[in-house]
């Protein structure tokens, strides 16, 4: 399927190439960031290096059994490390970073990646046990719940509903039982409520959603929302270009979080609108190489890849708009942070290695049509 890779494979490299124009666009102008464009230039250089090198990896070898459980001890290592004093770094009363070397590593990032992974393996491994609840639902219910618990105790909310969502997508296309889905997304959605009810400050940020306009001072907890829409408004239609809006610099986390909202500031709504495609176009590729993959393994990587880079963009995407409320996630390819973009670009070179593994549709019907 070359379309499709060619596809993943430009529109990734857009979408970094404008992380790249973003990050040094809100960076350059505040002294404390100005370091950020650099470094953001060096992890962009090694992701394109670590997709080039997945694409050439034979994605079958993810399945061997030895390699997917070094890669899922790792990660789970790694997200009980985080939890570790002295270890795992605090940041605004989360503790989600590792530092090695001067760089700080997210687990959680890599931790979606294995999750993905693994249900991949058990839900082809569970195939002709699928609709059974013991044999098929429960086992990949348990391994999504236990990433996703872990992540929660590192008080974010966010990163543990985009693995469930992601999970979930790829039950229902390996087959799973409807009842049980529904059943998992009712229990999913009262965990959450019970999750906001217990901490004061995910209640307050619902509250700042609600209604956000009484916290829009400086003090208050929805500034970064206002400030963001205000982004959004003074864009326009076709934005102030380039590096020309002064509004960036009243967004906190305008680099990073809130990138969405500086794009709609220089590039205006055909700017956004333009990312949308792009990301949509992404994910078309995805869906239709998880359609034509040569194995159940590669339809289910494909999908479970595709699904978390869409589900992980619009909710960001919501959140800058305020359609969501405010939670700390990075957009896809564009936001700064090296494990993130690292960690992405190497889900895009799998996926296109598995196009390039799959049969040739349109070959195959101008074969049939002749």
């Amino acid at each position: 399927m070359p379309r499709e890779a060619t596809t993943v494979t430009v529109t990734v490299m857009i979408l970094v190439l404008l992380g790249v124009l973003m990050v040094y666009s809100v960076c350059a102008v505040s002294e404390d960031l100005k370091s950020k464009p650099m470094i953001h230039l060096v992890y962009a250089m090694m992701g394109t290096v670590t997709m080039f090198v997945a694409a050439r990896f034979d994605y079958h070898r993810l399945r061997d059994p030895l390699l997917f459980r070094c890669i899922v001890l790792a990660s789970l290592a790694l997200l009980a490390l985080v939890l570790i004093p002295h270890f795992g770094i605090e940041v605004n009363n989360a503790r989600r970073w590792l530092a090695f070397g001067g760089f700080r590593f997210q687990p959680s990032e890599f931790a979606k990646f294995a999750l993905v992974l693994l249900l991949a393996v058990k839900l082809t491994d569970n195939e002709e046990r699928i609709h059974t609840f013991f044999g098929g639902f429960l086992p990949p219910m348990l391994i999504a719940g236990l990433f996703a618990g872990m992540v929660l105790l590192e008080n974010d909310l966010g990163v543990p509903a985009v693995m469930l969502g992601v999970s979930l997508i790829m039950f229902c296309i390996a087959g799973m039982r409807w009842r049980y889905l529904i059943v998992s997304v009712l229990s999913g959605i009262a965990a959450i409520g019970y999750l906001i009810q217990i901490a004061p400050h995910r209640a307050m940020r619902l509250t700042y959603f609600l209604d956000p306009w009484p916290f829009r001072d400086v003090r208050g907890g929805s500034y970064q929302l206002i400030q963001g829409l205000a982004a959004f408004a003074q864009g326009g239609l076709f934005g102030r270009g380039a590096g020309a809006s002064l509004q960036k610099l009243y967004v906190p986390e305008a680099h990073n979080d809130f990138v969405f909202a500086p794009i709609g500031a220089e590039f205006g709504l055909a700017g956004t609108l333009a990312v949308v495609v792009l990301f949509a176009a992404l994910c078309f590729a995805a869906l239709r190489i998880s359609m034509y993959a040569a194995d159940r393994f590669g339809s289910l990587l494909a999908a479970g890849f595709g699904m978390l880079i869409l589900l992980q963009a619009a909710f960001v995407m919501a959140v800058t708009t305020g359609i969501a409320p405010t939670k700390g996630l990075p957009l896809p390819f564009i936001s700064y942070g090296g494990t993130a973009l690292i960690v992405f670009m190497g889900l895009a070179g799998i996926l296109v290695n598995i196009a390039a593994q799959a049969p040739d549709i349109e070959k195959k019907r101008r074969a049939a049509a002749a």
